[in-house]
């Protein structure tokens, strides 16, 4: 089993997919402030040190699978 598709196409359409999702989330707190945005999150997690190590190596990671290692 190979994972992610290797039709560059299905990586691009799964990529639109999860950064409309995050939109769309965002649109959502705007309209009802209660709900923690992005934002909030992402300031959370920077609150302590193993967390932003925890976030920084996951992006590094991803961004070597998605962009090293695909067939762009």
């Amino acid at each position: 089993m190979t994972f992610p598709p290797d039709s560059p196409t299905a990586n691009m359409t799964i990529t639109a997919i999860m950064f409309g999702v995050l939109a769309l989330w965002q649109i959502t707190c705007l309209i009802h402030p209660r709900l923690p945005s992005l934002t909030v999150m992402v300031n959370l997690f920077f609150k302590w040190r193993f967390t932003r190590w925890f976030l920084i190596l996951g992006w590094l990671w991803w961004g070597w699978h998605v962009w090293v290692r695909g067939s762009w």
